[in-house]
């Protein structure tokens, strides 16, 4: 009599079973989550899989569903997956060239006995990448940010060594680099400040009357030198009534000097940058050229997307980060910014402003 009863409680659990994992596997919510969910019974046996998690898995539910975790072969994705304990803490793994999160979780009835588990994969592969270039991009800043300080340094020492004042005109020069310096590591650290403004979405525009013609003259003046010192042809052409627009002087300075000054520095010697400002209907066009080393196709989608650097700038400073604070800027404005460029043909970055921008 106790073998026939515990015999009939364990049909009755084993029907139980089955129909929670039915209830489960036949909900349309669950086959179309963006998460991959594979289910295993307390027996061990793969009872289902959505089709996100075949996508991650590379594998077909038919070939799995039935089969005990530990008859999979050694080899496969979902092997690898259920073969490892992340109950406790979720695990990352490398599945199929993706960085996939994986999470056990209890399967649990009604009564609150655990009929099996729950696996939860994530594919945050994008995130990492992001991770990545985050790191990366704290490497090289430490190093761009020690760069301009040495040489500060070095000035400085040149400068402290001259007790008899005999450096004469050299010590003007001295003097000139220690500013410009000075005024690249301040940029490098704006850029990494606003940087993060644009993510906690702190940026501020405070708009006043602008006048862009004085503007755009004055930011040409100044990357004129650092042309002359690159040996490129510049030159600019600021269109006669240029209307007042309503804009920050400060951050549209800032996104102008960083485009032109990206056209010298990508620009080798013996080639030109253009700089024009003219009306187009409504709007301000400016225009800023090179023939310098070009942005690939595969490249130019994803030059505003912070900490990106070109497969082309290689080798080049910067933060990487003055292309996606500059399409802020000019977005607030109620602008837009464009590129066109080929590799190896130049670039020709396009700045909208509306007649009466202003954020």
């Amino acid at each position: 009599m106790e073998y026939a009863r515990l015999e009939h409680d364990m049909r009755h659990m084993s029907r139980h079973v089955e129909a929670h994992f039915a209830a489960i596997s036949t909900d349309p919510l669950v086959e179309n989550l963006s998460v991959g969910i594979v289910l295993v019974d307390g027996e061990g046996v793969v009872r289902y899989l959505n089709h996100k998690a075949e996508q991650i898995l590379q594998v077909g539910r038919d070939a799995v569903i039935g089969k005990c975790v530990y008859m999979l072969p050694l080899r496969t994705a979902i092997y690898k997956v259920l073969s490892e304990n992340c109950r406790d803490i979720p695990i990352e793994m490398a599945i199929n060239g993706l960085v996939i999160q994986a999470k056990a979780t209890s399967v649990l009835c009604g009564d609150g006995s655990c009929i099996g588990d729950m696996f939860e994969l994530r594919d945050i592969s994008t995130e990492r990448q992001e991770r990545r270039r985050s790191d990366e991009f704290v490497a090289a800043m430490t190093h761009d940010l020690k760069s301009p300080l040495t040489v500060m340094f070095g000035y400085l020492d040149a400068l402290k060594n001259d007790a008899d004042g005999q450096q004469g005109e050299q010590a003007q020069q001295y003097f000139s680099e220690i500013e410009r310096n000075g005024r690249r590591l301040l940029g490098m650290i704006e850029d990494i400040l606003d940087s993060y403004r644009l993510d906690m979405g702190l940026m501020q525009i405070q708009s006043e009357s602008c006048n862009l013609t004085e503007l755009m003259e004055e930011c040409c003046q100044e990357h004129a030198r650092d042309a002359e010192a690159h040996g490129l042809d510049f030159t600019y052409f600021i269109a006669p009534g240029i209307p007042m627009i309503n804009a920050d002087g400060k951050q549209l300075k800032r996104v102008f000097a960083n485009l032109i000054g990206n056209a010298i520095k990508f620009t080798g010697c013996g080639g030109t940058v253009r700089v024009s400002v003219t009306v187009e209907g409504v709007a301000v066009l400016i225009t800023v050229s090179d023939s310098g080393i070009g942005i690939s196709a595969r490249d130019r989608e994803r030059i505003f997307t912070k900490y990106f650097r070109s497969t082309q700038a290689k080798g080049y400073k910067g933060t990487g980060l003055g292309l996606t604070i500059s399409k802020a800027i000019i977005e607030e404005h109620g602008g837009n910014i464009e590129v066109a460029s080929s590799e190896g043909a130049g670039s020709h970055f396009i700045v909208r402003l509306p007649v009466d921008s202003g954020g």
